[in-house]
């Protein structure tokens, strides 16, 4: 995949990520005051495979939520994503609903951080490729 495009895919995953975490999980942590240098590279590392969990269970439900034919069935849809997205996060060794958002709300306002997470992503890509 070209660097330009996996960049591209990356930074989306990482907002629709952080937008699909349940929003009874968000807290009002101050994560704006954390800055990149505050993570260690194995909580990044932590992180960034929930990350690729959570985008995984996004794309699955994406086309179930195009689909929908009412509000009823979108909002049926939602909470099962927000389940297993709960799920998968809590189930990533070394992570919590908590910490997955303090980060990524941090990822969101400092583009550092955001950077660190994005090359974590690539790194995790190229792997499994």
């Amino acid at each position: 995949m070209p660097v330009r495009t996996t960049l591209k895919a990356t930074t989306t995953a990482i907002a629709l990520a952080f937008a699909a975490a349940p929003m009874a999980a968000i807290t009002a942590q101050s994560a704006a005051a954390q800055s990149a240098e505050s993570y260690s590279a194995e909580e990044l590392d932590i992180f960034t495979t929930a990350l690729l969990e959570v985008a995984s269970v996004r794309q699955k439900y994406t086309p179930r939520m195009q689909s929908a034919e009412t509000e009823d069935q979108q909002a049926a849809i939602i909470e099962e994503a927000n389940a297993e997205i709960t799920t998968v996060i809590e189930e990533t060794d070394g992570m919590t609903i908590d910490k997955y958002t303090e980060i990524a709300r941090a990822a969101s306002e400092d583009q550092a951080l955001n950077e660190r997470i994005v090359k974590r992503v690539q790194a995790m890509d190229s792997e499994s490729q």
